[in-house]
């Protein structure tokens, strides 16, 4: 197959190095170029987020020191080969298609990988430099990872607490777009928070914190209204959800407040998240009639649970990829039997080439249309003649003995070695417009 990944990631290469080698998408295709060009690569792909930098390269395996000596001068890290793994053929293909199922990833399941592999393939896709091999393995990687999110639940339940903060509002709230969201707080839980929360499409958001220049900023970022903190009290009854996140030592949300705003909300009901440690909200406000309140034991608790069944759902998806690579092997055994039939084909159509100019010198005045039309029936009647024979081979190059079936082929009909190792013609295959689901 002639295919390798080198790379480096999370899980064998510091975040300092990391930090080195992440390429914007022009410095990827650049590079790719650059490889492919000095190194005559058969296709090239990269890959490049915070967690993995990864190259998908064929026609590479003679030449990988060189590469990763090229690689080391690029970013003028010394120390790459500490870290590097490389893994060939169908091993790289498992590693592909696992990446592209989210199964590899340093959060079980998480979604974004498969739309950053998306984004690298059509990069390097209409750069020309993918080539027929990679182009159908990626294609295959896509289709894998689809059948992942759809057949196993590997990817639903949160896993993060910010993320089961805004799985638990949908489950108080059926629709959170008719929602009002207090954020109190302006860190990186606080944040993510919010983008949850904005890709379940909220009816209003306001954010507030003790340094307003950074809730105003937040609340920019995310077309939300920043609110003084010192103004609280005063607009936390218009909230249905609050989402906590501060490093207050005291409580921030007392139960006379919350008490206040029930009054002024007339039975509207409240849900509060705390995800701040030490707590920002009394947990005494649970007692309260129309109040839902969950702290971060609670938030833990729940993603466990989800990492667990995301766990049991990935030995399924495990199961999918493996179905998926003995597909592709099979279609890669059957690749063999390519340049028999080529060369099975070539031979046929040359002596019915001869054979038909022999004849028309005998019937000199043949009308053009007649010519033609026998032309037509002759190359029908060679495929109709080789249609069986060439699917056959292709279902016999799955053996283990498939080589002499093909040995005896070639011997059957004469075929010279350099007619029935033909490489392969360049093909001409539409480029693949990737849309991200």
């Amino acid at each position: 197959m002639r295919f390798t990944i080198i790379g480096w990631n999370f899980r064998k290469t510091p975040v300092e190095v990391r930090d080195n080698l992440v390429l914007t998408p022009d410095q990827q295709v650049e590079l790719g170029h650059q490889l492919s060009n000095r190194f005559n690569l058969g296709g090239i792909a990269i890959l490049s987020t915070c967690n993995r930098t990864e190259f998908f390269l064929v026609n590479a395996e003679q030449q990988l020191d060189q590469i990763i000596e090229m690689l080391e001068k690029y970013w003028k890290l010394s120390e790459l080969r500490e870290s590097v793994y490389i893994i060939h053929n169908l091993d790289g293909v498992r590693h592909l298609f696992r990446v592209a199922s989210s199964l590899d990833s340093m959060v079980l399941g998480e979604p974004q990988i498969l739309g950053q592999l998306k984004d690298a393939f059509q990069s390097f896709n209409e750069a020309d430099l993918t080539r027929k091999l990679l182009h159908h393995l990626f294609t295959r990687a896509f289709s894998t990872a689809k059948r992942v999110r759809t057949e196993t639940t590997v990817a639903s339940n949160a896993v993060s607490v910010s993320y089961a903060a805004v799985e638990l509002a949908k489950h108080i709230f059926e629709d959170l777009s008719k929602q009002t969201v207090m954020v109190i707080g302006a860190g990186e839980m606080a944040e993510l928070a919010v983008r949850h929360l904005m890709r379940s499409g909220i009816s209003q958001l306001f954010m507030t914190n003790r340094t307003f220049l950074s809730a105003a900023k937040l609340a920019e970022k995310f077309q939300g209204l920043a609110v003084p903190f010192e103004h609280l009290e005063r607009h936390l009854h218009q909230a249905d959800i609050i989402i906590s996140s501060t490093g207050a030592r005291d409580y921030i949300i007392t139960p006379k407040m919350v008490k206040h705003c029930l009054c002024q909300r007339r039975g509207g009901s409240m849900f509060f998240i705390d995800i701040a440690v030490p707590r920002d909200i009394d947990p005494e406000i649970n007692e309260l009639p129309g109040t839902f309140c969950y702290d971060i034991d609670d938030m833990q608790s729940l993603v466990s649970q989800n990492q667990e069944e995301r766990k049991k759902q990935s030995v399924k998806a495990e199961g999918i990829i493996e179905n998926e690579i003995l597909e592709l092997e099979l279609w890669f055994k059957s690749l063999s039997a390519v340049p028999t039939i080529r060369s099975l084909r070539k031979n046929f159509h040359s002596v019915a080439e001869e054979e038909m100019k022999k004849s028309f010198r005998l019937l000199k005045k043949i009308p053009e249309s007649e010519r033609k039309e026998v032309e037509q029936l002759v190359h029908r009647l060679v495929h109709k003649l080789l249609h069986d024979p060439s699917r056959n081979l292709k279902e016999i190059a799955h053996d283990e003995d498939a080589h002499l079936y093909l040995e005896s082929v070639k011997k059957i009909f004469d075929l010279s070695p350099v007619q029935a190792n033909l490489q392969e013609a360049p093909e001409k295959h539409h480029r693949l417009k990737v849309v991200k689901s």
